[in-house]
Order: C-alpha cells, then sequence, then structure tokens
C-alpha cells in the first residue's frame, strides 16, 4: 500500500532492529522506512525483521508501515517522490553504520545532513551570535587570493590533533622549515610546547570553550583561517586572518555570491576546512600527521591538548594500515569517511603519517622514521607564505552593509 504524503508519514532511514520505526508507530504514524541497510538482492532480511516483531507484522499488515528496498538511485527517488513539507524524515543512525557497500556513499550524506540539521537547531543561536560579534572581523579580514598557489614547489604539512600527534612534534618542527604547517586549532597548545610554528591556524568551532586552545598563548602563528561562527575568544586573538565561508548554509551561501568569496565543505570536522586550504596553497605533497580518526591508546587526542582524554572502548572500531582494529567513535568514522572524499578530490598527491589509527584511503602511509629521513632530503624553504592583504575602509563598509543587510533578512524569516 502506498501509503502518500499525509501529516502522519515519518521517513525513516534505515530499517536496523526497527527500535526506531517502532517508537514512531507507537506515536500512532504511518511509516515508511528506506532500507538501505539492507540488500534489496535479499529481501527476505527485512522480512525476517518486520516478521519477528508483532507490532511490526501488524503495521505492515493494516497499511501503517511500508518497507522499500532499492539501490541508492531508487531511494532517493523514492525520497524525493514523498518529500514535502508533511512528511517528517527521520535517520536510525545505527543502522545507517551497516550498510551494503553501494550505499555507502549515499549513507555518509544522510549521516552528515541529519547531524549538520540536529547542530543547526541545537546551536543556532549561538552560532548567530557569534557571527554577529565577530562582525568587525569578518569585514575586516583578508582575502585566500594572497595565498593562492603560494606554496608551489613545497610539501604543506596538515596538522590534525590525533593522538599520535605527540610523538611526530620533534619531526613536524623540522618539517616546517621545509614547507608551510597548517594547523587545526586543537593542537596550538600541542605546537607551543615544542615550539613548533604555525603559517595558518584553521578554526570553525563556535562553542567558546574552543578557548581552551590559547592556555599556552598563540606565538609563532603567522594567520588564522576562521569562518564566520568561530568563537569570538579565537578569532579575536590571532591577526591576520583569512575568511572561508561553510558551503551549504544559507545565510553564508548568500554572503559568498554577493561579496565573491570562496566557501568551503566542512561537514563538522576543521581537518577537511585545513585540508582545502593546504591544496589551495599550491603544494605538494599534502602531509598530514596526526589524522588518526581513532582512539590510539585508548585517547582521544594527543596529549598537550586541551581536550585529550583517556576513555573507554565503545565498540566502534576502523581498520590500521596492518588490518588490525582500532577504537573508535561514530564521529570519527564519519570525519574519517568524509577525509578519504576529499582525498580522492585533491588534485595533489596526500601523504598521511602511520600512527596507528585508521588507513586512509588514497593516501600513501609514511612511518615516522620515513618522514623524518624525507624531510631531511627537502631543500629548506625560502622564507614564509605571503601576508594577506587587508581590506581597505570603503571595502570593509561594502562588506558591512552587505552583511547587516543579509542578517537583517534572515533574522526577519
Amino acid at each position: 500500500m502506498a501509503l502518500g504524503a499525509t501529516p502522519e508519514l515519518a521517513l525513516v532511514w534505515g530499517l536496523g532492529s526497527g527500535r526506531r520505526v517502532r517508537e514512531l508507530l507507537r506515536r500512532g504514524l504511518h511509516v515508511e522506512v528506506l532500507a538501505l541497510d539492507v540488500d534489496p538482492e535479499r529481501p527476505e532480511l527485512a522480512t525476517a525483521i518486520v516478521g519477528a516483531c508483532p507490532r511490526l507484522r501488524d503495521a505492515l499488515v493494516h497499511g501503517r508501515l511500508r518497507v522499500f528496498l532499492g539501490s541508492p538511485a531508487e531511494l532517493g527517488a523514492r525520497l524525493q517522490a514523498l518529500s514535502g513539507d508533511n512528511v517528517h524524515v527521520h535517520v536510525d543512525l545505527a543502522a545507517l553504520s551497516a550498510v551494503p557497500e553501494p550505499a555507502r556513499a549515499l549513507a555518509r550524506t544522510v549521516e552528515r545532513l541529519h547531524l549538520e540539521q540536529l547542530d543547526l537547531h541545537r546551536f543556532a543561536s549561538r552560532m548567530r551570535a557569534n557571527l554577529r560579534e565577530n562582525l568587525d572581523a569578518i569585514t575586516g579580514a583578508c582575502g585566500f587570493d594572497s595565498w593562492r598557489d603560494a606554496a608551489v614547489g613545497l610539501p604543506v604539512f596538515v596538522l590534525a590533533a590525533g593522538p599520535s600527534a605527540r610523538a611526530a612534534m620533534p619531526a613536524l618542527r623540522i618539517a616546517a622549515s621545509r614547507g608551510p604547517v597548517v594547523a587545526v586549532d586543537t593542537t596550538l597548545p600541542l605546537c607551543r610546547e615544542f615550539d613548533v610554528p604555525i603559517d595558518v591556524l584553521v578554526s570553525v568551532d563556535p562553542h567558546p570553550e574552543s578557548a581552551v586552545h590559547l592556555q599556552r598563548g598563540c606565538d609563532r602563528v603567522a594567520a588564522l583561517a576562521f569562518q564566520p561562527f568561530c568563537a569570538p575568544a579565537v578569532v579575536d586573538a590571532i591577526v591576520p586572518r583569512v575568511l572561508g565561508l561553510p558551503r551549504g548554509d544559507a545565510l553564508c551561501d548568500r554572503a559568498a555570491a554577493a561579496l565573491a568569496l570562496p566557501s568551503f565543505h566542512v561537514a563538522g570536522t576543521v581537518l577537511l576546512f585545513a585540508l582545502q586550504i593546504a591544496e589551495l596553497l599550491g603544494g605538494a605533497p599534502i602531509v598530514m600527521i596526526g589524522a588518526d580518526f581513532a582512539h590510539v591508546g585508548g585517547r582521544t587526542h594527543a596529549e598537550g591538548t586541551a581536550t585529550s582524554r583517556v576513555i573507554d572502548a565503545a565498540g566502534g572500531f576502523v581498520r590500521n594500515t596492518r588490518g588490525e582494529p582500532v577504537p573508535t567513535s561514530s564521529t570519527l568514522k564519519r570525519f574519517h569517511a568524509e577525509v578519504e572524499a576529499q582525498v580522492a578530490r585533491a588534485a595533489v598527491p596526500v601523504w598521511h603519517l602511520d600512527g596507528g589509527g585508521a588507513a586512509i584511503a588514497g593516501c600513501r602511509a609514511l612511518s615516522l622514521a620515513e618522514l623524518a629521513n624525507w624531510c631531511d632530503a627537502q631543500p629548506p624553504r625560502d622564507g614564509s607564505l605571503p601576508t594577506p592583504a587587508a581590506p581597505d575602509a570603503d571595502e570593509r563598509r561594502r562588506r558591512a552593509m552587505i552583511w547587516t543587510e543579509l542578517l537583517r533578512e534572515f533574522e526577519a524569516v
């Protein structure tokens, strides 16, 4: 029975164990499941899950439940056919973690969009408040033009905050004399501890707790690459500043078009922003350090960062370069998939330091000794990245008028 788009229809991505569907049925809703976690060539699996539960079985018989199986393209078409103001979309995250290979790209997209929407609902007021507080920094920020292809002929080192980063810091101090260092803000205390200079510190986090990364100061940080919703304490602490807008945010997409500013796919992870900046610099290879996507040694982040803590394994895991399981979280698995997709899109080779975390498809894995030897063989870099040019007073006023008008329009909705 085709349920159609009624006010009582709940559309669920993923069948899973049926728990999410049962919850919605108990609320009196009609439910259609887009079962991307079930191989369409094995419909008996869905039949077994539904048949094992009296509530699901009864709902199916009485037309309150439909389970739709199909290819990713067919599932997408079904979503489009049902979507409307009266259809409420739900996501079974547990089901999305165990989809067949052909549907994994679709599952990652569904999960990312779902979590981004949750974040927007939870943190929208904080993000808008940050934007208003950052408005002077936003209108006075430099552009990326002076950095484009500024590192051609050099490697670019991208530092993430995974547990393995600490062991790599002495090697990174040498590497910084061979090519630019693009570091995520979480690593700032670690870089200060080991006196590693940062060419570009990258920040996207809107939460005021991000100020904890400034605990050792921000000496030897040449520039900040930030986004409008960043914690103002971080934005205020570092100049010059270069602004990149998050792609997919309605307000920032309008601003990007009106101001001819670049936008970047972020997907909740600052490392993704850092990798896109590294590619914009034009250097090769891009070498990721600390990109573990796993709780190596039971830690969330590298010792020396403000957010490092020891946690118990929660059951999720990724495979390292030797095929061994390493504990991780669902969030890190999502970030891992986003970074693998970025590596696949990259126009230059991407390497990563193998610190015992997740293997990264498309990357050449290096041991710490191999990285150190390779850096020793590279010639020293000549100078640093160009200092980004700040806009003049007229341009700042023009930007302020556009941002103020955009904010007025969006807050009136």
